[in-house]
């Protein structure tokens, strides 16, 4: 078990990083604590929440883990979630900083604009 000073050195570290970093952190933590269970898959996963102050309407986005393959072994550019998309597979809505990306709740690739 960690103490809680230990895990507020990891979250100070974690903060410090631009998304697109952290956001490559959280692809290799995240998925380890997929379930399978009673036939279903519950994971966990990053989400972006976009509120305007003008427009009553929630935007939810999975945050998806970049093609590192697409982009040359590289996180792709830091430009925050700029990028957004849909997964066909999953019908849900995604965001990241690359074009080219996994949908962090089934694998799919997703082509985002």
């Amino acid at each position: 078990m960690s103490t809680d000073e230990e895990r507020d050195r990891l979250a100070e570290q974690l903060a410090a990083l631009p998304v697109h970093e952290l956001v490559d952190v959280m692809r290799r933590v995240l998925p380890t604590y997929t379930e399978d269970r009673y036939g279903m898959r519950t994971n966990v996963v990053l989400a972006s929440v976009t509120r305007c102050d003008q427009d009553p309407e929630t935007i939810l986005e999975l945050v998806a883990w970049v093609d590192r393959d697409h982009y040359d072994g590289s996180l792709g550019i830091d430009q925050g979630l700029w990028e957004n998309g849909h997964c066909s597979t999953c019908d849900i809505e995604v965001t990241s900083n690359g074009k080219r990306a996994f949908c962090p709740a089934c694998g799919s690739a997703v082509a985002l604009t």
